[in-house]
């Protein structure tokens, strides 16, 4: 029934006699009491959670206001970008606050959520926010704060609704009783006392810990020494740590605890963490009054954390895959589960954190991978150990086709990572804790292999395996070969990405599609999309070093990714700072990809992706991937109603070499500045590293190449953002990245470019309509006119023919056609096809099992349903043979 789940709807009614009125139009609030500045309603409620949306009138609101002064670069320029939801210079929200109280208790600052691109040109705000009732009438009370209320007040909102909440709180009990119950039991933890003792690798760790500074081994290892040798010294680092978080005024140090990164955020839940396993594992270390201290500043956290997550349901309080929710909640239950029997708070508040870890679950891509295939389920698997080892094996937790495909997906694309994930410098450790949680708590075939592959791996490169907590927890013990890399391209169909690693020492990412998966876009609040768009951008890695690489920025600039820039880039959200309240629609996507024995071709669209004002009709870009030699065919199109600037941009982390006759050297480098822009120098070599080609095949005169340095707002620069007084940017340590610019030279309603990169020059070229591979092969854009080749008709979108082989990959076929044999599809098809002096076969991929219209000489087999197949877009596949 249409707002079956509405239980009140709220209006300013300003009248001659109260300016300030407001109106219940569905008569269930009992009271309602307000000004400019404040909101107050009573309304008579079941116990239970409940959701907030409110929503301002169209130029209600400044977005001026919002915005910030950032350092560019390379010229030190300051310019606004924005808006912003938090001021991070000055340590305020950007958008508007509202101090929140539910019966006279104050649970938080309810912010306003990012707007999105029709919200900004309407200067509209809205906000999505929750809030507990109890037992009888609940008093709901929100107030702008003093700096705000030139901003904002309430007669400048358009309405309020209030409904049931969906979040759902799932009950999380101890399996047993007494500690240690997090990570492991105490009959584990007696083994585990018996696996280390004799263990050179562990012992090595226990001295580093005794003759390290303080804080330079992780904390849970800290306290895992100390359960597991009960050494005098390692306890008194472990008491030193938890003395100094008990009796710190605040864990914030903000002077609003409201704003975001006060006492509300993933720095808050990580002190739970550390003083969670404090108590569980450690307990012994801590008298009476230590561990009352200890429950009296846990309890109060865990009280702070649950409401703000209740009540900041656009930002951190609705299921997600989002790392900075997800560390949020971890922390936190953590610290749950250590005091469940000591604090009602704790025993309150954990059904609410199981309860969104177990829907956040749900949305996780059924590929097995994010666009970060480690960062991104790194708290989830955290959390996902504890619940098991504190409340059994949770069936709730274990049926996830995320957690089948996991193990696969980090083996696939480990030679391919994105240049994010090269800069983290994290790699193979956080690969082995998520290989090592399979390993214990969801078994996948071959993951002790897996693990196995990138422990070789780290050692193979660092010299040894800096061991983490779930390596010496979960890690298989038994020797045995590891894993090979495999061959075959990973084609995550749920977010768009294909990854693959080929023979000619080139590996790449290719994104086109909703980068947080389906599930998560259209499942949650659309403003939670807080990735870039997908523009169907290429990262390229040669010979292990980042030489194509996205540059991230302060404000989403897609002129800044390797793909497609209309005018100032082209995006939806071009010049936000995040994606705000952008619904999934808008996304780029693969309509048409087969990853070949040979060949990948992917064929994107990204016209949804651009900004209506460009008035594009269609935008597109095909690559295709030649996995023997690593070459790759780039062909880009786009058509529109009026002239835009059209261009295609490369972007690189070293140096542009023009060699003439329309080849160009890309190279790589700057490692450790990437790598350093945030956290700090991360060991990796500052010296150029890797070389790509790219080759203009069709280059006619009215197309040129201009190689510059790109415009941007970095994310962090030392000296720079924050210090007012010194923007001088010689100061600014910050990569000099290099752009390759293949443009029109005047404003154009449509155009092309089809261009190669190539790991040696020469290796692909252009003639007469066909695009030429080493040994032989081929590869033809068809339109209408029926192509001969190998001995076949075709009439198809495109066509790879690799004679020596004899082997035609057809890609949109309507029409085959061999002697007397014919095939004629109702709507077109990919199919692969080998050829043989007796006829032919090969395997179908379709978008529907009716897709043929008919046959003579040719059949296909049954139709099989797949729609997680990772050789094609098309769910359907049929086998097709000579008869």
């Amino acid at each position: 029934m249409l707002n079956s789940d509405l239980i009140a709807y709220l209006q300013p009614s300003p009248n001659r006699f109260n300016g300030t009125e407001w109106r219940d139009v569905t008569g269930r609030i009992t009271d309602i009491e307000a000004d400019a500045d404040m909101l107050l309603l009573s309304v008579s409620l079941p116990p239970g959670l409940y959701r907030c949306r409110l929503q301002t009138l169209d130029g209600a609101f400044d977005m001026n206001t919002a915005m910030i002064p950032m350092v560019r670069v390379p010229d030190g320029k300051l310019e606004p970008v924005g808006p912003w939801d938090f001021d991070h210079l000055s340590g305020v929200m950007a958008m508007p606050m509202a101090r929140t109280y539910v019966n006279g208790r104050l649970v938080g600052g309810m912010w306003f959520d990012m707007p999105g691109p029709e919200d900004i040109a309407n200067s509209r705000l809205n906000a999505d926010f929750g809030f507990e009732a109890g037992s009888g009438e609940t008093e709901l009370r929100l107030e702008f704060v003093e700096r705000d209320r030139t901003r904002i007040d309430w007669q400048r909102i358009k309405f309020i609704e209030i409904r049931t909440d969906d979040r759902m709180p799932l009950e999380l009990k101890p399996v047993g009783a007494g500690h240690p119950r997090v990570y492991l039991n105490s009959d584990e933890a007696d083994r585990l006392h018996r696996r280390l003792a004799g263990d050179p690798a562990f012992a090595a760790i226990v001295e580093r810990i005794k003759n390290s500074p303080p804080g330079s081994v992780e904390f849970d290892l800290v306290c895992l020494a100390y359960l597991v040798t009960k050494d005098r010294d390692i306890g008194e680092s472990v008491k030193s740590k938890i003395d100094e978080l008990c009796r710190m005024p605040t864990w914030s140090g903000k002077a609003d605890p409201l704003v975001m990164g006060g006492e509300n955020d993933r720095g808050i839940a990580l002190k739970l963490y550390a003083i969670g396993l404090a108590r569980d594992w450690c307990s012994d270390l801590f008298d009476a009054d230590e561990q009352s201290r200890m429950k009296e500043k846990v309890g109060t956290y865990i009280r702070k954390l649950y409401d703000f997550t209740v009540l900041q349901r656009a930002y951190m309080g609705c299921p997600t895959p989002e790392p900075h929710s997800l560390g949020t909640w971890n922390g936190t239950a953590i610290a749950c589960m250590a005091f469940y029997d000591d604090l009602a708070e704790a025993r309150a508040a954990l059904p609410f954190f199981h309860g969104l870890f177990v829907q956040s679950l749900r949305l996780f891509p059924q590929d097995g991978k994010n666009v970060w295939v480690t960062y991104f389920p790194f708290h989830l698997i955290r959390y996902l150990a504890a619940a098991h080892t504190f409340g059994g094996q949770r069936p709730e937790l274990g049926q996830s086709s995320f957690l089948d495909r996991l193990g696969h997906a980090m083996l696939a694309c480990f030679n391919a990572p994105n240049s994010q994930e090269l800069q983290r410098g994290l790699r193979t450790r956080e690969h082995r804790y998520l290989a090592a949680y399979l390993n214990r708590f969801h078994p996948t075939a071959g993951i002790d292999s897996i693990y196995r592959t990138f422990a070789d791996q780290e050692r193979t490169a660092a010299g040894d395996v800096e061991l983490g907590l779930f390596d010496l927890l979960y890690a298989p013990q038994q020797q045995g070969a590891a894993a090979p890399y495999p061959k075959r391209p990973f084609y995550a169909k749920d977010i768009g990405v294909i990854t693959f690693a080929s023979g000619g020492r080139i590996a790449g990412t290719f994104v086109a599609g909703l980068k947080a998966g389906r599930s998560v876009s259209f499942n949650i609040q659309t403003h939670n999309r807080e990735f870039p768009p997908a523009m169907g951008g290429i990262q390229l890695n040669a010979d292990g070093g980042p030489v194509l690489v996205d540059i991230g920025s302060y404000g989403l600039d897609s002129s800044l990714c390797n793909a497609m820039c209309f005018d100032d880039g082209g995006c939806y959200t071009q010049g936000q700072y995040l994606n705000g309240n952008v619904g999934p629609e808008k996304s780029s996507y693969i309509r048409r990809c087969l990853v070949g024995e040979r060949f990948i071709y992917a064929h994107a669209v990204i016209t949804s992706e651009l900004h209506p004002r460009h008035q594009v009709k269609r935008a597109e870009r095909i690559i295709v991937v030649d996995q023997h030699t690593g070459a790759i065919v780039v062909s880009d199109s786009f058509e529109g109603d009026r002239p835009l600037h059209f261009a295609t941009h490369l972007h690189c982390s070293g140096s542009v070499t023009d060699l003439g006759a329309g080849q160009y050297r890309l190279t790589g480098g700057q490692a450790n500045l990437i790598a350093g822009i945030k956290d700090g120098d991360k060991g990796l070599s500052d010296d150029e590293k890797g070389e790509v080609f790219v080759s203009v095949l069709d280059g006619p005169d009215d197309r040129s190449v201009r190689i510059e340095e790109p415009v941007w707002h970095p994310t962090y620069i030392y000296g720079l953002n924050g210090n007012a007084g010194e923007q001088d940017i010689e100061y600014g340590r910050f990569p000099h990245y290099r752009r390759w610019r293949l443009a029109y030279p005047s404003q154009v309603k449509q155009g092309t470019f089809l261009f190669a990169i190539t790991a040696a020059p020469g290796q692909i070229a252009l003639q007469d309509g066909v695009i030429s591979f080493e040994g032989g092969a081929g590869l033809q854009f068809g339109a209408e006119r029926l192509m001969r080749l190998q001995g076949c008709e075709l009439r198809s979108e495109a066509v790879i023919s690799d004679a020596a082989h004899r082997r035609l990959t057809a890609l949109g076929l309507r029409e085959l056609r061999m002697g007397e044999r014919a095939a004629v599809f109702k709507s077109p098809v990919d199919i692969e096809l080998e050829l043989g002096d007796d006829g032919l076969r090969g395997m179908i991929f379709a978008s529907t099992s009716r897709c043929m219209e008919s046959a003579m000489g040719l059949e296909a087999s049954e139709w099989t349903h797949d729609p997680l197949n990772a050789r094609s877009h098309s769910p359907w596949q049929a086998f097709l043979r000579s008869v």
